[in-house]
């Protein structure tokens, strides 16, 4: 990181630029740098401006959304629209890279507000975790807490005050269980919103809200044609185009489906007609459209009529050429609205028209730090700078920096495109928390995360620190808000946008987050410390679970430059018996203790980029290992952390490059195993099939962990066949059964029982073989209450003088978890002779 830069006095440059066209502040392609809205889409904001209708889309997950039906509502038919997913998607897979948990949980929400920007629709959640496939809803609304999901729901619709409430899913639709709990928190939210006496808490903060109907978005492929007659069945061309936007809105749905990049949903466009059938579910049945019986225009408003005329005329004034010829139009409607009682609907639109009144306009604003980060108690410069790239006698009277009280007064005319310039300093207060995703500064509770300020709760992020210009009109004075930003120039993207992000002191990093012990040698462990600010001196001190010690127990620091590290070994001494415990630490900077934080990045190029500030600790465990085989070699699929682990515990491990694979000396390795859906991400293994075969035949040991049924690369995964099914068994508590006793898996080296399928976490396995050749030997059983017993989840089978494996059981969770008992069983695997 660049060092942080010294803090100026207040100064004002006028310079010429070349900058055209006018200014927005909607954020393009991965959100990192402001977009300017054309003249298309200024008209279509204008008209939206007239329009006071809001309906509201849930769902359980992100990617479970109608992206067309949101493009339509959003972008046609000009309502305010959003989707409210119940979970942000943290027990999902992962087909981009290592994030899983809360950390997947923090990108599908960053593809989910990528998408939005795409579509038109706002973004809301609630606090509920994602912990994976469900097989009812009973179980998801037992796991999460009924009563705190469904005031997350309510809080959400009296918050946003939808006229309608759309559900992705029926309540009696199977499937995932998660799917149908949202349906179900839908409707009885639907009923409870409006009701005073539910969820009394909250109307210190909102009003009970009542929407007009609660309607079910059915499920309906095209070439099943139209339903069968349902009585209230409303019907949407969600295919319709836009001459304006020069798409259709199934066009628009597919790029935002798209960026669910993460669970692999690039989708193609739909092009034509595309109906969506709506079915009801409570309130008013609609009679021929979505928001029959609801005033749209500005007469729902009290004494909001002559701000929709004034409006209206803005509309037909509009010319795309001379977009500033509606600000005097615009600058009227702001007055009267402002001179209206209090109104959601006022406070609403008068952001948007905010929002407009800039763009039209031709006023750009922007406020770029120095540097990306800042650490409580330093500084930071403010470049700030507003053009004005038109003719409109406007003044920059002041400007507001976050956690200053008094403004700085600025008073000088916008001359038309020559930019205005202004350096300020930041100081960023001693007690200031770092920017962590405020649903994870706490631990959560089983099922939910924990948000206890209003002001967040339910929204997707964090809101950024923002900059206050305040402009002089001929009309009276504006008051423009934008997010402080780190700007930095890309030698292939080109000039690139990053969120500003307050970060702590010092950061600490272990070399990994779980150290496990086959056996009670010590061992070296190695931990880095950064400074992230300038004159950083202290102490690290190690917080260790009994039975375990550290030399050395404390690292004192000292760094004079951001960004300066300094390197540590310690030596863990175990116990000597099988134990488990967490490392912790603590930072001492002048006297005040903290705990230590670690900083995680997570980026890609579709999304925003996110930093997250985890406890810096490791998960210790101890556990009496065996090991004869030395040399793995692994298949990498769509990622996972196994291969780090088997180090850990004494095997030296390949990655196998698809050359590997081809032309290598296959002999070389004891065992062979192919990751988490290698089968689904590893085109190779087509053409390798013969290769591994013959490499079991003459004694090697293969091992395949689990690909999902739908997109094999090749169906010949095994010497014999076999085929996978969607079964899965989701309780992580599910009894195992042990189908053979005396096989040699279940015994050697490790002599497994059902202690070590104890502490499982998440799930015991996923899409397990559904049929098989009867050569193979079926050794476990395992299945979720109340359901039939699943054989397919570890399939044996000798080959020649080798040993061929299929396990669906979820290793890639455990391992990383650090679960004892995951490691003596899948150590019997590689060990299979």
């Amino acid at each position: 990181m660049r060092r942080m830069a010294r803090s100026v006095s207040l100064l004002i440059v006028l310079l010429v630029s070349g900058f055209g066209g006018p200014g927005s502040w909607v954020r393009s392609g991965n959100g990192t740098s402001p977009k300017a809205r054309d003249a298309a889409e200024l008209l279509l904001a204008l008209r939206k401006l007239t329009v006071l209708g809001s309906v509201l889309y849930v769902g359980a997950h992100p990617d479970d959304e109608n992206t067309a039906l949101l493009a339509y509502l959003s972008k046609g038919r000009l309502f305010r629209t959003a989707y409210l997913s119940i979970t942000r998607g943290d027990g999902g897979q992962n087909l981009l890279g290592p994030e899983k948990d809360e950390y997947l949980g923090v990108l599908r929400t960053q593809e989910l507000l990528a998408a939005r920007r795409v579509d038109g629709a706002e973004q809301f959640f609630t606090r509920a975790i994602d912990f994976g496939y469900s097989k009812s809803p009973e179980e998801a609304l037992r796991i999460w807490g009924r009563e705190a999901v469904l005031a997350d729901v309510v809080w959400v619709i009296r918050k946003f005050r939808p006229d309608v409430v759309i559900t992705r899913f029926p309540k009696t639709g199977g499937g995932h269980g998660h799917h149908t709990a949202s349906a179900i928190l839908a409707e009885e939210a639907f009923q409870a919103a409006g009701d005073p006496d539910r969820f009394p808490d909250q109307l210190r903060y909102v009003k009970p809200w009542q929407p007009r109907r609660l309607l079910w978005n059915m499920f309906r492929p095209a070439a099943e044609g139209p339903p069968p007659p349902t009585p209230g069945l409303l019907t949407l061309n969600v295919g319709a185009y836009n001459p304006l936007l020069g798409r259709s809105y199934t066009e628009i749905a597919a790029e935002s489906r798209s960026l669910h990049k993460s669970q692999g949903f690039g989708s193609a466009a739909r092009r034509g007609e595309t109906l969506e059938f709506l079915v009801p579910v409570a309130g008013d049945p609609p009679e021929k459209d979505l928001l029959d019986g609801v005033d749209t225009a500005w007469n729902r408003v009290p004494g909001g009529a002559t701000v929709g005329s004034v409006l209206a005329e803005a509309v037909r004034a509009f010319r795309p050429d001379r977009p500033a010829d509606v600000v005097p139009l615009l600058l009227e409607a702001y007055g009267r609205m402002n001179r209206l009682p209090p109104d959601d609907w006022v406070d609403v639109k008068r952001q948007e028209l905010l929002d407009v009144l800039r763009d039209c306009a031709g006023l750009w604003l922007e406020a770029i730090a120095a540097d990306e980060t800042a650490a409580p108690g330093t500084e930071v410069r403010l470049n700030l700078m507003a053009l004005l790239r038109s003719d409109l006698p406007w003044v920059l009277e002041k400007v507001r920096i976050p956690y200053r009280t008094e403004v700085v007064d600025v008073q000088a005319p916008l001359a038309p495109n020559r930019p205005l310039r202004v350096e300020a300093s930041l100081r960023i207060p001693a007690d200031a928390r770092p920017a962590q995703p405020y649903w994870l500064r706490e631990p959560p509770e089983q099922g939910l995360y924990r948000a206890t300020d209003p002001d967040l709760r339910g929204q997707p992020e964090n809101p950024p620190l923002r900059v206050e210009f305040i402009v002089s009109t001929d009309r009276g004075p504006l008051t423009f808000s934008v997010p402080v930003t780190y700007r930095f120039t890309d030698p292939v993207e080109g000039e690139q946008d990053r969120p500003f992000v307050i970060v702590p002191p010092v950061s600490v990093h272990w070399d990994d987050v779980l150290y496990v012990f086959p056996d009670a040698r010590p061992r070296r462990v190695r931990l880095s410390l950064q400074s992230q600010a300038a004159g950083v001196a202290g102490t690290l001190r190690l917080r260790l679970p009994p039975g375990w010690q550290a030399e050395p127990a404390s690292v004192p620091f000292q760094m004079t430059q951001k960004g300066e590290t300094v390197d540590a070994v310690v030596t863990m001494r175990p116990p000597a018996g099988p134990v488990t415990g967490r490392l912790q630490a603590e930072v001492e900077i002048g006297g005040r203790p903290q705990p230590a934080r670690d900083i995680v990045r997570i980026a890609y190029p579709h999304i925003v980029p996110q930093t997250l500030f985890p406890p810096a600790e490791a998960r210790l465990v101890r556990v009496d290992l065996t090991i004869h085989k030395r040399h793995i070699g692994y298949v990498m699929g769509a990622g996972d952390e196994i291969p780090r682990y088997l180090r850990q515990v004494g095997y030296r491990v390949t990655l196998l490059t698809d050359e590997d694979l081809e032309a290598g000396d296959l002999s070389a390795f004891d065992t062979i195993i192919t990751g988490v859906r290698a089968y689904n991400t590893r085109p190779v293994l087509r053409r390798v099939h013969r290769r591994l075969m013959d490499y079991v035949a003459n004694g090697g040991t293969l091992i395949v962990q689990y690909n999902t049924a739908r997109g094999l690369v090749t169906d010949a995964i095994g010497p014999y066949p076999f085929q996978i099914s969607q079964e899965r068994v989701t309780a992580e508590e599910a009894p195992v059964t042990f189908l053979r006793p005396d096989h040699p898996v279940l015994n050697r080296p490790h002599r497994l029982t059902a202690q070590d399928f104890e502490g499982w976490v998440q799930e015991r396995g996923l899409y397990f073989a559904g049929t098989w050749d009867p050569r193979y030997e079926t050794v476990l059983a395992s299945q979720d209450p109340g359901e039939k017993p699943l054989a397919g989840g570890l399939l044996w089978a000798r080959y020649g003088k080798g040993v061929f494996i299929y396990t669906a059981y979820a290793w890639f969770r455990q391992l990383p978890a650090g679960v004892p008992g995951a490691f003596r069983a899948f150590v019997n695997l590689v060990e299979a002779r």
